[in-house]
């Protein structure tokens, strides 16, 4: 498929994903051939379509997403898929009966990551973050990481073009100090972003957790 195209389509359907209908956007996804694309176009669209499942809580489609992706990835012969691969499949929906696991997957997937010099590495301290949270590890050893995951975000926030993922990842960063330090100010924080940026996920998240 045509670069352009292909990144136009995807493009779309991501938006549609982050502030629209999670049905309408995974319906975008489907529309896209498979067969037309490229091995690298083909590792994007396995991942943003994964995503979407996931989103959907359809978790057993997005692991096979997933792993197809880190398949190729291996594939591939390339660091940075594999840190993509490996940060999705540290989900806490993936790994119900091992979160050491998972705290393993996401620090594998950050340290590819950095090596791999990705622009989005806030994206895998905040997976490390959500490991740590979903297996209680102590509060000063995420501590240590939402640091880091702030100077990250902070960093990537003066060159990125993406905005949508900048806010997505900030609010991300808001509600996990919530989680660990039950302030509502954060998430109360978080969804004057959301709604400001019209992060219709994000805001149905924040909007569940104010309602505990």
């Amino acid at each position: 498929m045509d670069k352009d195209q292909f990144k136009k389509q995807l493009s779309i359907a991501r938006d549609e994903r982050e502030t629209g209908d999670l049905n309408k956007a995974l319906g975008l996804f489907n529309e896209i051939d498979e067969a037309q694309l490229d091995s690298d176009q083909l590792f994007t669209y396995l991942g943003e379509k994964g995503l979407t499942l996931w989103h959907l809580k359809k978790y057993g489609e997005a692991k096979e997403m997933f792993e197809r992706s880190k398949k190729l990835a291996g594939d591939l012969n390339n660091d940075s898929y594999k840190a993509v691969s490996l940060r999705q499949l540290s989900r806490s929906e993936f790994n119900t009966e091992d979160k050491i696991k998972a705290i393993d997957l996401a620090r594998e997937a950050r340290e590819l990551a950095f090596k791999s010099s990705r622009e989005d590495i806030v994206w895998f301290d905040h997976g490390v973050v959500d490991a740590m949270i979903a297996n209680n590890s102590s509060k000063d050893e995420i501590e240590s990481w939402f640091l880091k995951e702030s100077e990250d975000l902070y960093n990537i926030s003066q060159k990125t073009k993406d905005q949508i993922a900048k806010w997505v990842w900030l609010t991300g960063l808001l509600i996990d100090r919530y989680k660990v330090y039950n302030t509502k100010a954060d998430l109360y924080t978080a969804k004057i972003i959301a709604e400001q940026f019209n992060l219709s996920r994000r805001i149905e998240q924040i909007s569940k957790l104010l309602e505990q």
